[in-house]
């Protein structure tokens, strides 16, 4: 909330509105400095439990404001090494932490004053409601102020202070637990533990990665959930968790709402109290009152969690893995084994450079892959399901009711439409079919998939059984799941809480790029569509090529840049090479270079065009964060590594160097350290409303048909056969906005476009128009 500036006194900061450091910071013990060995330099006291200086984005020392040391490198099998930054030798001393509270007193107690009545008010506002209460704790600094926080504003027995012990934790972590208990005996303390332990969910669902975080449900929101209708006796309790997420520990994190309803479960509130903290506010008060619980911090860690971790940095693992190797050696034994079996020979050096951490699906699991195929078949979904974990019957129950015919056929009603279900069992294969495949729409074709995934996936996690509002989804002592039918009442919770409805699927299945055509995967030669390479083509026409501003190879890759957005148009005639203005081009040109508008009529063309585009907007999910790591593996082995790593990079260029990335939101650059980015693929929350109705006829030209339905718009992502890409795709929307829009589009534009809306007809009608023609309504208004 507060930034802070250094006063005169050693070691002592002042919380300000307008000071202009923001960064981190972390107070540093002699552990730290003598686990690096920094005795050799400086003379500090060994006898004290203070600090001694702090440390500014983790890796910086900084005595008085002065950066006197650099840590460098660390990653599993290495450990970070210090650079001074200055000659003398230093002589340290403890910083006085009462003194560094009496300068942040007025700031500290109002911040303190404030939480308190928060937490105090959604108590009051829920209470009455029928909610239970829970404290999250997880041992770490931001769970620890937030129960003191919460210890001053409930009074001990109206919540539950509930430790997730993933069974993953360091030992110093399971120690601060202890303490707490010790410091706050009057509360009500919890453990909520997974029925799997960490080697065996490890083994089913593979080391987790960056966006494949399964530990995080299956290891402590769902036991926390199942401890709670324990000690509720009520299996549908509703919660208010007051937790320690904070703003400052991350981009997504900044964006959630103090208050978020359903965010975790359905019958959940998170409540977080101290997002606005920051580590200068945060570690400010827990030194001053004693409360800096685990030692972890004082060898160098600057967040506890999981000891193997793939939100960790390179510091974290150079640290934990030196200090803690040995409670660290069975999970690091699986990332190793995953490592190899992923092929990769030098599988040390992959797993310092984090490769492990971008996994996004099954390559290099031993149970990986796809183990459901469905096609389409004389008007019949059918399903095959290769080595069933689940019996298709009792799973598919969640859809609706079976009825035995007297001829042994199953007709099972789904919604208000009964379906003839067929099933084939032999050894190893389970094939199911659906008919009449025409009658189905996107709802349930989607739901039956939903079920497939389950039935060929499901290991009894019980990530689903707490979506159940009602008690009907169980998971048996076996791991097999039992639906109550009597208690169903077909919400859909269990098959639509993940992207393919069980959450071992989602770990488990490979990539297989979203049926894009990978031909032709780099002609820009590593560079991206820079938004100053379209301004000189902007000021300069086709005479820009003959400027000299940029390289030879540059400014072949902004030709083909161009080619592929359609704004330019390359023949050969004999040796001559001719490339002229198209009418499209001519049109943006008018509009210029920097406007959004542009750059979506862009980014539809590219969608169509360009491989890579293509690719990603097919394949890149909305609401996900992606490293260029991530992007290269999950383009496959098609392709050597360089010439992966080289569109990807002429894709990222695009993102970062366009309004593509951060105006239309397809992949919003974040810095991580200098130039090296993460891209948020957060959807345009905005569209503009000609260039959905451009992307639309674009969709009609390219599949020939000006009649469609909303379905097929909505499916076609997953149609192989498929000639057009959906504008929700190309841009990023949620289906039901988009649906939305479109009607929108009708209302505003009903020269162009007619929607029919109405029971299961949902049909589309485009007008007697071009996609050229659409881009004079925008320069119109």
């Amino acid at each position: 909330m507060y930034g802070y500036e250094w006063t005169d006194e050693y070691g002592i900061f002042r919380l300000t509105i307008d000071a202009k450091i923001q960064k981190e910071i972390r107070p540093v013990f002699h552990e730290e400095l003598d686990f690096f060995g920094m005795d050799r330099y400086w003379d500090y006291p060994k006898d004290t439990d203070a600090p001694l200086l702090w440390a500014e984005g983790i890796r910086q020392y900084v005595l008085n404001g002065e950066c006197v040391a650099v840590a460098q490198g660390g990653s599993f099998y290495t450990k970070p090494t210090i650079e001074l930054r200055t000659d003398k030798r230093l002589v340290l001393k403890p910083i006085d932490t009462k003194r560094l509270y009496e300068v942040n007193k007025q700031l500290l107690v109002s911040l303190e004053q404030m939480e308190i009545q928060f937490i105090r008010e959604q108590y009051e506002r829920y209470a009455p409601h029928g909610f239970s209460f829970i404290c999250a704790f997880s041992g770490g600094k931001d769970s620890i102020l937030l129960l003191d926080l919460v210890s001053k504003a409930l009074a001990p027995n109206s919540y539950y202070v509930v430790f997730s012990n993933t069974g993953m934790e360091l030992k110093t972590t399971l120690d601060a637990v202890e303490k707490a208990k010790k410091h706050w005996p009057q509360l009500r303390f919890e453990e909520a533990k997974c029925h799997m332990d960490p080697a065996e969910s490890w083994d089913k669902f593979g080391p987790p990665g960056r966006r494949m975080r399964w530990c995080c449900s299956v290891h402590k929101s769902v036991p926390t959930i199942l401890k709670l209708r324990e000690l509720t006796g009520n299996y549908n309790a509703k919660a208010v968790v007051y937790d320690g997420v904070r703003a400052e520990e991350s981009v997504r994190r900044a964006k959630y709402d103090k208050v978020s309803v359903g965010a975790k479960n359905i019958s959940q509130i998170n409540c977080h109290a101290i997002i606005e903290w920051n580590t200068a506010e945060l570690f400010t008060y827990l030194l001053s009152h004693d409360l800096l619980l685990n030692d972890a911090y004082r060898i160098g860690l600057f967040r506890v969690g999981c000891m193997v971790c793939p939100m960790s940095s390179e510091w974290w693992e150079g640290i934990a893995n030196t200090v803690y190797g040995d409670e660290m050696k069975q999970l690091i034994f699986r990332v190793e084994h995953f490592a190899k079996n992923a092929k990769q020979t030098e599988f040390k050096k992959y797993i310092e450079n984090g490769g492990w951490k971008a996994r996004v699906g099954g390559k290099g699991l031993d149970n990986g892959g796809n183990r459901t195929k469905e096609i389409v078949e004389n008007n019949a979904l059918v399903i095959t399901i290769t080595k069933p974990t689940q019996d298709w019957i009792e799973v598919a129950k969640i859809l609706g009711v079976f009825v035995e015919q007297a001829d042994k056929r199953l007709l099972h009603k789904i919604g208000s439409q009964n379906y003839e279900c067929r099933i084939q069992k032999n050894e190893e294969t389970l094939t199911v079919s659906y008919y009449p495949f025409s009658q189905m729409d996107r709802f349930v074709i989607s739901r039956i998939r939903g079920v497939a995934n389950k039935v060929g996936y499901c290991v009894g996690c019980k990530a689903c059984m707490v979506q159940c509002p009602t008690g009907a989804f169980t998971i048996q002592p076996d791991g097999k799941i039992a639906i109550r039918e009597n208690l169903c009442i077909h919400c859909y919770n269990c098959i639509e809480f993940t992207d393919r409805s069980c959450i071992v699927a989602d770990n488990m299945r490979v990539p297989e790029g979203g049926f894009v055509n990978m031909k032709g995967l780099d002609p820009y030669h590593h560079f991206g569509f820079r938004q100053a390479w379209f301004t000189h083509f902007i000021d300069d026409g086709l005479d820009c090529f003959t400027k000299g501003l940029l390289g030879t190879v540059q400014y072949s890759a902004l030709k083909t840049w161009l080619k592929d957005a359609e704004m330019i148009e390359m023949k050969k005639a004999g040796n001559t090479n001719t490339i002229s203005i198209t009418p499209l081009g001519a049109k943006l040109i008018q509009m210029g270079s920097y406007k959004p508008f542009t750059w979506a009529i862009i980014w539809a063309n590219l969608c169509y065009n360009s491989t890579i585009c293509r690719w990603y907007c097919l394949n890149a999910e909305i609401g996900a964060t992606y490293e260029k790591s991530d992007l290269v593996v999950m383009l496959g082995d098609s392709y050597s590594k360089s010439n992966r790593e080289n569109a990807i990079t002429a894709l990222t260029e695009t993102l970062r160097q366009s309004p593509i990335g951060s105006a239309l939101k397809q992949g919003l650059p974040i810095e991580l350290t200098k130039n090296t980015f993460s891209y948020l693929r957060e959807g345009w929350d905005y569209p503009d409303a000609v260039a959905l109705l451009y992307a639309l006829y674009l969709y009609a030209e390219h599949t020939g048909r000006k009649t469609f339905t909303f379905t097929e718009l909505a499916n076609s992502h997953a149609n192989p056969e498929a000639q057009g890409i959906s504008p929700h795709d190309i841009y990023g929307i949620d289906v039901k906005a988009f649906r939305e829009k479109i009607q929108g589009l009708a209302m505003t534009y009903p020269q162009y476009i007619r929607v029919s809306f109405i029971a299961n007809l949902d049909n589309i009608i485009l007008e007697d128009h071009t996609s050229i023609d659409i881009l004079d309504l925008a320069e119109n208004e």
